[in-house]
This record gives C-alpha cells, structure tokens and sequence, in this order.
C-alpha cells in the first residue's frame, strides 16, 4: 500500500496532482467561454444512510445537482464528512460503500468529521486510500508522528477558473471525549487559521474553512481575515446560510436534505467576487438514474440481509434525536433490559448516542433486522462489569450535565430509577438513585452490563473504565463475554414475538 503525504500542506503529490489537473481540464471542456470566470461551489455533508427517507433527499438527487452545476460551468464539490459512520450497511463495511459511491460523485475533498473516525483510525486510513479524492483534517494529529493522521492532509489548493480555491478543515474536539481514539490528538480548531494563512501564501484567492460541530470556535474563526467561507456542521438546529461584505457563514444540519451552493466570479488573479449563496432542498431535484441505479444495488444486498421480521412493539417508539438524549425513552429503556436479561446483572446503561435511527414507529409495527441494524449502527459488543455505586453516580452526573447540549452520553438504565433536578448546576443534578427498588449503596459493588465503549471510558465516562476492555470489538473481558448489541437486541424481540415498552419511570425530574 502506497504512502501519501500528510506533511505537504495545502498540496496534492503524486496522483493527487494528476487527478486535480484532469479535474481542471474537464472543466475547461465543459465551460462556454463566457463562463470561464464563473465558479460554482457545491457542500453538503452527512449521507452515511443510503435508504431512502421520506420529505430528505440523497445521493441520487445530489449527483442531478452536481450534473447540472458542471454543465453550467465551472464547479467545485465540497463534502463536509460525517458520512463513513453510522448507517446500516457501514454496519458491514466500516463505510468502504460510501467511498465507492462518493467516488462517482467526484468530490474535490472530504473534510473528516468525528463521526467518520466511529470505527478507529485504521478503518480511516483504508478508506483514504479507497477514495479518489484528499480527505482533509488540519487538527487531527497522531501523537506517534505529530503530523497530521496518515491518510489524511492538512489542506487542500484547487485550481479552478476563478483562481486557486484555499479549502481547510477542523475536527470536533469531542472526538477524544466520544471515540476511543488513544493515538489521536485534536488540536483547538480555532488553529486552523494559521493554515488558511499558509493557503493565501501559497497563492489562494479565496479561502473555505468547513469545521466539525465545534460552535466555540465560530466566534474566531469568523473573524479570520484569511477565510472567506466559514462551513459549521451541526448536530440540530436548522440550515443557516449567510452572506455579508463579501464572507459567508453556514450552518448545515446533520440530515442529508440539502446543500449549499456558492457562487464566485473572477478573473483567475484577483479575489473573486461572491454573487450567490443558496440553500438548495436536495428532495426537490429529480434523482439521477445512473446513481439511484448505483444505490439501488447496495440496498438490494441489504434487503437480502436484513428484511427478516424478529417481534412486533404493541407501543409506539420514538428514536429521534432529542427523544434519545434528553430524558427516559421506551426505546432505550427495552434495550437496557434486554442487555440486562442477557448477562442476569444487577443493572445495565446504554448511552442514547448508540441509538441513530432517527425514527417514529407506530403501535403494531413489525419490526425487522433492517429496523434493529438501523437503531444500532455501530458494531459495539455489551459485557458485564463490576462497579462500585459511587462510579455508578458519578455516570449519572455526567448523563445530567449533557442533556442540555443533547449530548449522546444520556444514560438509560435497567433496573434502576433516577431523580434529576436539572435546575441544579452540572455535577450537583442527581437527587437520588435506587437499584432494585433499594437505595444505591456508594461502597456497593453491582454487576452492570454496557457497551464496551463506556467500558473504555467512552463519551467521558472514566469512573466505567473497566481494565482488561482493550476495543470496541472486544469480545472477553475481565467481567464477562462480550456479544454485540444488536445481535442482543434481535435476540430478546425473537424470543417474546410482541414487546410493549413504556414509561415506567425509571429516568424523572424534580
């Protein structure tokens, strides 16, 4: 396997130069001589699930998008990420569908987000090499060589008809606190000027910086002379998109319904001018057949694997973000039970971050491994542990202190009910917590069955961290067997055919 670059800042080498100056060329060939000092720039970001999802577009509606954009003119495709993790068929192939159809889409970079290292950093690595295009990340550091991570570049230049287009990225910082990551280090994005800098002396006319849900970074970085396009990704909220004296601040939202569209005129030597910036809704363009036809095969192989009933919910389910992460859900709380059963323990977590369906279900819907697979994308294996009950409040706290912020560390339990007062400043939230019906004993150990990533001390969770849980995949530890979470899951509704999960208060509030 070939190395690239990761020192070169704001350089393709080897192919990569190639592979821009054939970019060019076409685009050149395409463009009528009047729109030579036109460009088009193309973000969106966030398609990691290719089934289709009423009322939001997908890949097959983007590939019309950019199909038109590249016959008008000159065009650049910017991906923000967030994409190789978590849909169903990553499930399978740590995200290598994505880069294979991502590669047809031609996109000039992929900005790497937290959510495309959710299964390691080798798992990046190869799918870096699988693309036809730079994945950039100027904070993502590996502590073994100091640079930026293998596989990855700082920045990128592209030649385009307006001049050489300066793109950089920042990932969250959250990545370390939410991924087991240990070789990784994530420097403040907010340094991510120096490389805009770097770019405009390296001749960049205009300068996009795409940042990776890191909102205290904003304040700086907009006021950055060297950027001229500021890309936040968010995790709610709504898409924001905003032009004034010459800059532009976006705001895209964790769902694939949109993308951004930029437009420049220039003459290749002085800054370009900025004569457009919309938001264009992706369900409202017509999907393109050679691309739904493309996806189309990868659905067809999941419907093969996965469109087999296991149970019925008598009750209907909400999955949605804030459902998920803010309060007791009747979801979570079947989860939490059937890892529970399994391992017969005295109590179990799941944190609603490992829960990414993002659906309603109605009372009386059948479900199917589809459905399963969907709710619980990652490949995490459940274990039973010993912790002691002053760990165990320690959780909670942390649990209180994220719900404000939607945080994927919200814990629902099994066999434990828990007091909030949310009013409380974070840390000082937990009013009483029983197991059992009896109160939690501090000096208390109890047998718990979780996901390995909290076993790891995952989404800030040190007072889990259980010695002898080395992975994610980790199939032993110094408690008990580990076996994935979504193979639990199908198990416990197999077995009881109808499920009626509900409230029952085990998670309220003061």
């Amino acid at each position: 396997m070939p190395k690239r670059g990761n020192g070169e800042t704001g350089r393709f080498s080897g192919w990569r130069a190639v592979m821009a100056a054939c970019t060019v060329a076409a685009l050149g060939a395409i463009a009528p001589a009047a729109s030579a000092a036109e460009l088009s720039i193309v973000f969106t970001s966030t398609m990691a699930d290719i089934e289709p999802v009423e009322g939001e577009g997908g890949l097959a509606n983007l590939a019309t998008l950019l199909r038109t954009k590249r016959a008008e003119g000159g065009t650049l495709f910017l991906h923000g990420g967030a994409s190789l993790a978590a849909g169903v068929l990553s499930t399978f192939d740590r995200g290598a569908h994505m880069i294979d159809l991502l590669n047809e889409l031609q996109p000039d970079m992929m900005a790497v987000t937290k959510r495309d290292l959710g299964f390691g950093k080798d798992e990046l690595t190869l799918r870096s090499y699988e693309a036809r295009f730079p994945f950039v990340s100027a904070n993502t550091i590996d502590r073994n060589t100091g640079k930026v991570m293998e596989g990855l570049e700082p920045s990128a230049l592209l030649d385009t008809p307006v001049g050489k287009i300066g793109v950089v990225s920042a990932i969250s910082p959250e990545l370390t606190v939410q991924y087991i990551v240990p070789d990784i280090e994530v420097r403040p994005p907010a340094t991510i000027a120096a490389e805009a800098r770097a770019l405009r002396a390296q001749g960049a006319v205009y300068v996009v910086a795409i940042l990776d849900n890191a909102p205290e970074a904003v304040e700086a970085l907009r006021g950055e002379p060297a950027i001229d396009a500021l890309l936040q990704l968010s995790a709610s909220g709504k898409d924001v998109l905003e032009d004034g004296n010459g800059k532009v601040f976006g705001v895209h939202v964790n769902v694939k319904g949109s993308a951004f569209v930029l437009r420049l005129d220039g003459d290749g030597k002085a800054p370009p001018a900025l004569t457009g910036a919309d938001i264009v809704p992706l369900a409202g363009l017509p999907p393109d057949p050679a691309m739904e036809k493309r996806v189309g095969v990868y659905l067809t192989r999941l419907s093969e694997l996965l469109d087999i009933t296991i149970g019925t919910t008598a009750t209907p389910l909400d999955t949605r973000r804030a459902a998920m992460r803010t309060g007791e859900n009747a979801f979570a709380s079947l989860i939490a039970d059937a890892m529970r059963g399994h391992f017969n323990t005295d109590l179990a977590f799941i944190n609603g971050g490992n829960i990414r369906g993002n659906r309603q279900y109605e009372a009386g819907t059948v479900l199917t491994r589809r459905d399963i697979q969907r709710e619980l994308p990652f490949r995490d294996s459940i274990i039973a542990v010993p912790l002691t009950g002053k760990a165990l409040r320690e959780a909670l706290e942390v649990s209180a202190a994220g719900v404000n912020n939607q945080k994927g560390s919200f814990l629902h339990p099994s066999n434990m009910a828990v007091v909030y007062d949310l009013k409380q400043p974070a840390g000082s939230r937990v009013v009483s917590v029983t197991v059992g019906g009896k109160p939690l004993d501090p000096n208390a150990t109890y047998s718990v069955a979780l996901p390995t990533y909290l076993a790891q001390g995952g989404d800030g969770y040190s007072m889990l961290k259980s010695p002898g849980v080395s992975s994610p995949s980790a199939s032993s530890s110094s408690g008990a067997g580990g076996k994935l979470l979504w193979e639990i899951m199908a198990q416990h509704l197999t077995d009881r055919g109808t499920v009626s999960p509900r409230i029952d208060g085990r998670i309220t509030e003061r």
